[in-house]
């Protein structure tokens, strides 16, 4: 334990807030020791048990010397207690106990281990609390009595990190309101910091602790709009706040950081009761997150692309010992004042070029915000959202290389997209979507999507569709398509192994909500007939001419449902070939069952072959 500082005179702060003081008082100094010891007031070995406790509680007061911690022993004994004042055997032993232990009788506690036990727990946990209450009221005055002492000169730093600490005790001692107004008090000094290169991470850093708090703070007390007010402000006040521009993407890491951070404590406020609506809810601060990391990792391709080798003279050694939260280790407690070296600079902005380039997966980070994102935007009922967010989404994945999911989320979409008959977007994602079908050499997805492709893409794009599909078909790979250059080499090895398959591919396409280049119309000749005429018109619109093999139809009767050969490729071959643009009429006449007379016939689907 290091000496406590009695003047500030000649003091000038290198930090902040230093890393270790919040865990000291989470993890390492206790508000409260509670020495439980089996003794009762009549025990024979009363002596020698009074001494071996005395003893136990003389050692942990040594082992905390120094400190303010709380100490408590409390006595479990096995017999039902007498009434207060009555028993003088335990008066008198008591006084004992605490004169010897140097305790303070409203330290000693019994605990009689017999009926009714939780009530005497609860009352023994209360007292505890109580103890815990008044050590945290004394840390307090104990930081505050060293404002006395601070000038705005060159105590800048000290005003926010005092305040901090009282807010953080407060917070500690569960007393929201007192801690809010300390830490609002703390983010208030802070802004009034000078920052620059050198220091602004630092004040960026604590500054995200400090609003942090404050905003769940604010949530906990029920204010959600001034929540969301002191966010705002917060985000306007230190957006413009970059620091060298070399390292922009930190920034940028810093900024979704917070965003992130702010939706996960809306969430948790929602969670816990608090009402949200359409349009004010965690999800767009999920969104705005996404962007940042979005906008991170287009940085770092600008500026680390050329960085390749670590510096031999590690400048970020030390990182994880640091003093002072938010500071360069290459310089880390230098005041900032002091002009930095430039060379151990550089160093220092090259690791961290070269650990963005290498040791972050941009890709990951952006999907996650995104996937929480989108349950936001779901859960809030904003249908166009989210799937604007799952398109994002999927070209994550597929920037990333994972084009399996990159194809499964677009074929979801494509469903979407084709209600609300967005032929533009349809187009996009069509391209995108083949070409992950491409890529991952998924059949029949590729032949599903070259379908639907056909009737958005431009005349040139067609053709070379067309003849792609055809190979696919007769069991050869297709080529990739001009805007598909990356791992071409492994998709076609990847064709060529299911190319031995492909003779035995049997798919069926449903075009029921799909807009193709094969367009078909079928209509009963009459509503009432002894025998059924049935006239089907197809209409096709590929770019070449194309063989089908057979056309069939399905008709529904109550008694049963069959098909019926309206054309075959064998015998009507002709029939079956279309020139781009031709429209053919097919007839096809049935003999109804006798037991469907009067009843009613329905064309149920029309099927061909290709």
């Amino acid at each position: 334990m290091k000496p406590k500082r009695n003047s500030y005179e000649w003091y000038i702060p290198k930090g902040i807030l230093k890393r270790n003081w919040m865990k000291k008082h989470l993890k390492e100094v206790p508000a409260v020791v509670a020495i439980f010891y089996d003794l009762d007031w009549d025990d024979p070995e009363w002596p020698e048990k009074k001494i071996e406790c005395t003893s136990r509680v003389q050692s942990i007061r040594a082992a905390l010397e120094g400190r303010h911690t709380r100490l408590g022993v409390v006595l479990i004994q096995h017999k039902a207690p007498a009434v207060a004042g009555e028993d003088v055997l335990a008066v008198d032993r008591a006084a004992a106990l605490c004169a010897a232990a140097d305790i303070n009788p409203k330290c000693l506690f019994v605990l009689p281990h017999v009926d009714h036990l939780q009530g005497y727990v609860l009352r023994l946990e209360n007292a505890l609390y109580e103890m815990a209450q008044g050590y945290y009221q004394q840390e307090i005055r104990h930081v505050k009595s060293h404002r006395e002492f601070l000038n705005k000169t060159t105590h800048q730093y000290l005003f926010v990190r005092h305040q901090y600490k009282m807010a953080f005790l407060n917070e500690l001692k569960h007393d929201n309101r007192n801690s809010h107004v300390h830490y609002s008090t703390s983010y208030s000094n802070l802004l009034e910091l000078r920052v620059n290169d050198t220091n602004s991470l630092e004040v960026k850093t604590v500054a995200g602790y400090i609003n942090y708090k404050v905003c769940r703070l604010l949530f906990v007390l029920n204010q959600p709009r001034d929540a969301i007010s002191q966010f705002r402000s917060f985000i306007e006040n230190f957006r413009s706040r970059s620091g060298p521009p070399e390292l922009i993407f930190q920034h940028h890491a810093w900024l979704a950081k917070q965003y992130c951070l702010f939706g996960e404590l809306f969430e948790e406020a929602i969670r816990g009761g608090l009402p949200a609506v359409q349009t004010m809810h965690p999800g767009y601060y999920y969104e705005l997150a996404a962007r940042h990391a979005a906008d991170r990792k287009a940085a770092s391709l600008v500026l680390c692309q050329g960085v390749e080798r670590y510096p031999a003279n590690d400048p970020l050694a030390g990182l994880d010992s640091l003093e002072f939260y938010g500071q360069r280790p290459w310089r880390a407690g230098n005041l900032s004042a002091q002009p930095p070296d430039p060379i151990r600079e550089m160093e220092g902005f090259v690791a961290l070029q070269y650990n963005e380039r290498h040791h972050i997966n941009h890709s990951a980070i952006i999907i996650s915000l995104l996937g929480n994102a989108i349950t936001q935007y779901k859960n809030y009922r904003c249908p166009r959202m989210r799937r604007h967010l799952a398109i994002q989404m999927a070209d994550e994945y597929y920037s990333s290389k994972d084009y399996g999911k990159a194809l499964t989320l677009l074929t979801h979409m494509l469903w979407d997209y084709r209600a609300e008959r967005w032929d533009s977007l349809i187009s996009s994602l069509l391209t995108k979507a083949l070409s992950c079908a491409y890529l991952t050499a998924s059949v029949r997805e590729y032949i599903d999507l070259s379908l639907e492709a056909s009737a958005y893409f431009p005349t040139e794009r067609q053709e070379r569709l067309f003849d792609n599909l055809l190979s696919v078909i007769q069991g050869c790979s297709p080529e990739p398509d001009v805007e598909e250059d990356q791992d071409v080499t492994a998709a076609r090895a990847l064709w060529a192994s299911k190319c031995a398959t492909l003779s035995t591919l049997s798919h069926t396409v449903d075009m029921t909500n799909i807009s193709t280049c094969v367009d078909c119309k079928a209509r009963l000749v009459q509503e009432s007939c002894t025998t059924v005429d049935i006239q089907v018109l197809v209409r096709c619109r590929f770019v070449k001419p194309v063989q089908f093999t057979r056309l069939t139809v399905c008709v529904n009767s109550p008694a049963l449902s069959s098909e019926f050969a309206m054309c075959d490729s064998a015998s009507d071959s002709p029939k079956l070939l279309f020139s781009p643009g031709e429209v053919k009429s097919f007839l096809c006449q049935i003999t109804p069952d006798p037991a469907d007379a009067g009843k009613e016939i329905q064309i149920g689907s029309i099927l061909l072959e290709l």
